[in-house]
């Protein structure tokens, strides 16, 4: 195996074929993992930091193995690497590896990262999911180097398994939370003349994404209201454009009396259909216009076969009702030097 280390830029797009043909055969895969994400995320917010991806290659130069890795200052005297990202906007992050190769990719990113101890290195790889053998994996090998590597979880993204259809996704659900779903979604066909609508054209969802954004904001509590600043929602408008694109990002609204009340950013990426980001109109709060919007997600991922539904990162009650059950992250930390009790968050 040969590791080489790329830190332009255009890694993003020299990469991209095999990145994505890399990544199509993990048993884990997310949009958070594309090349495409990840360039967009580098675009908007790579100032003062370092590309730092790894590639490993066996002998005959197929990728095997690949780390979207970046190095950034978090002390004077440590040199971070850390995945390509941040926690605001990133809901999962991970390797690459090719799963016939796994041992031989992870050896070789071990003694590569190892290679880097006399520097004082510190590695902080946030949001592993408990789906991803990654963590499992590097905490062994690394450790067996004699690093100091530590494993907590931080946080869980609930999920829904979903059964064959509709009626029977509904029978899963506790009979209360059952009986409150069917309520809400009554209550508000029989106030108001509902649509649901999907951004179904390019030259609409300049337009569509003003909509959200504005829901967005009307719906935030006052400890979230700064989340869509500037830089936020130009990015937000750049990795809506890239991923919508590709068929992996839709923009669904909820309609009352030709009014939007509530929208859903959601991921379409593999079989998982994954809700990113939500907002509604505080005025329409009676008609649960965003639990509405909820279940016909939902209902629309199931009759179009896909086999789950991520609420992504946090733990509202909410998704829970709707029958999701949790899927842990996990924070690997490595240091070739004596910790220092605190999180790299």
């Amino acid at each position: 195996m040969h590791v080489d280390v790329l830190t332009a830029e255009t890694a993003f797009q020299t990469l991209r074929p095999e990145w994505l043909r890399l990544l199509g055969e993990m048993s884990f895969q997310s949009v958070f993992f594309t090349p495409q994400w990840q360039e967009t995320w580098w675009r908007h917010f790579g100032t003062g930091r370092q590309l730092s991806i790894l590639t490993v290659r066996s002998d005959d130069g197929r990728l095997q193995g690949l780390a979207p890795l970046m190095r950034g200052n978090a002390a004077a005297d440590t040199t971070r690497l850390e995945f390509i990202g941040d926690l605001e906007l990133c809901d999962y992050f991970d390797l690459l590896i090719a799963p016939q190769r796994q041992d031989d990719v992870v050896q070789a990113m071990a003694d590569y990262l190892v290679s880097q101890a006399s520097e004082d290195v510190e590695i902080c790889l946030n949001n592993l999911s408990a789906s991803s053998p990654t963590a499992a994996l590097l905490q062994d090998s690394l450790t067996k180097q004699g690093l100091l590597v530590e494993t907590e979880t931080i946080e869980t993204c609930p999920t829904i398994v979903f059964p064959t259809d509709w009626n029977a996704y509904l029978a899963t659900l506790r009979g209360k939370d059952r009986h409150e779903l069917r309520r809400k979604i009554r209550r508000a066909e029989n106030a108001a003349e509902l649509a649901y609508t999907v951004t179904d054209a390019p030259g609409r969802l300049d337009e569509d994404l003003d909509t959200f954004v504005a829901l967005h904001r009307m719906s935030q509590q006052d400890d979230k209201q700064g989340f869509m600043t500037p830089s936020k929602v130009a990015f937000f408008r750049d990795m809506a454009h890239q991923l919508w694109r590709e068929g992996w990002l839709e923009l669904a609204f909820l309609h009352a009396d030709d009014r939007p009340i509530a929208g859903l950013c959601c991921m379409t990426y593999g079989t998982t259909y994954a809700a990113y980001n939500s907002g509604y109109h505080p005025d329409y709060g009676v008609l649960s216009a965003g639990i509405v919007l909820f279940a016909n997600r939902i209902r629309s991922a199931i009759d179009r076969g896909f086999v789950a539904f991520d609420f992504l990162r946090g733990n509202e009650a909410y998704k829970y009702r709707f029958g999701a059950s949790d899927r842990p992250l996990s924070q690997l930390m490595v240091r070739s030097v004596c910790p220092v009790q605190e999180s790299c968050v």
